[in-house]
């Protein structure tokens, strides 16, 4: 009988999203710890540093951490993926399983995403979560090779690919698909068991496509199944109302709309502008409209 000792992390420095149910029904029905960390930690700046200071602070206390962004929701709930992947590193020696960076439909890529791990309680991860800060983060930026390596993040995940390569960690590393682990809205084409985990990743409201992602496959905005929502006695599944979906999917397509059409102007001023100030007013939009 396997006796390892898992438990499930996830946090948020602002509980805006329903995953937290997702992640603990989950949790409750294959036998796992959940945990909920709010983004409170010591002498912290880059928000993403949260994350591994959470991981940090609870692994020692485990054999095996997994930790889910709050942007990430199963979907598949047949059967434990989890204790498979764990199981599998298990038996090969294998400390650390994330998920490949798929190809968004922006071009974007990553080797790795971080938004899922599985961490074992090993000397390596508890050496690269005391490597979390902004000199690690220097030193990844300063070796990265974007066509190798894809999209500079600015946070834990650059840290990470650059440890496993620094330290020659890849050996102990499984990378798997990202259907397995991590996968997108986009890669969901029949049902909710096309994929392991889906990652919201890069939504300009979060909140309102995980509800239209809830509504095209017929369930609830946490993403359960509806016999494990009876089972487990949840009462609230659909924290926005469809009449709240409807509105803030207007404000989306006029946002949209709005940055096709201010594009050019945003490319002309930062072309064009001479004062500083200009400049960063449209550097400002152009942020705020990404």
């Amino acid at each position: 009988m396997n006796t390892l000792d898992i438990c499930i992390v996830s946090g948020a420095d602002f509980v805006a999203l329903h995953s937290y149910v997702n992640h603990s029904v989950y949790a409750r029905e294959f036998g796992y710890d959940f945990r909920f960390e709010a983004g409170v930690a010591e002498a912290v700046e880059n928000v993403f540093f949260f994350k591994t200071a959470a991981i940090e602070r609870v692994i020692e206390r485990y054999d095996w951490v997994v930790w889910m962004d709050d942007d990430t929701f199963v979907t598949d709930f047949s059967r434990d993926r989890i204790r498979d992947l764990i199981d599998g590193a298990e038996a090969t020696g294998v400390s650390f399983v994330v998920a490949s960076g798929p190809e968004e439909p922006n071009g974007f890529f990553s080797m790795l995403n971080s938004g899922v791990m599985l961490l074992k309680n090993c000397p390596e991860n508890v050496e690269m979560l005391g490597n979390m800060n902004d000199e690690s983060l220097a030193r990844a930026r300063a070796w990265w090779d974007d066509d190798k390596f894809g999209v500079f993040t600015g946070g834990d995940q650059d840290i990470i690919i650059w440890m496993l390569h620094d330290r020659d960690w890849l050996p102990r590393t499984k990378i798997v698909n990202h259907r397995e682990l991590n996968s997108r809205t986009h890669h969901y084409e029949n049902s909710l068991d096309d994929a392991f985990i889906c990652h919201f990743c890069g939504h300009w409201d979060k909140a309102l496509s995980i509800a239209q992602f809830a509504e095209r496959f017929h369930t609830n905005q946490a993403l359960v199944p509806s016999e494990l929502a009876v089972k487990y006695s949840i009462k609230r599944l659909n924290p926005q109302s469809r009449a709240t979906v409807r509105l803030r999917g207007g404000v989306a397509r006029l946002a949209a709309r709005a940055k096709h059409l201010l594009r050019p102007v945003l490319e002309l001023s930062e072309r064009s502008g001479r004062r500083s100030g200009l400049r960063i007013a449209a550097h400002r939009l152009r942020a705020a409209l990404r």
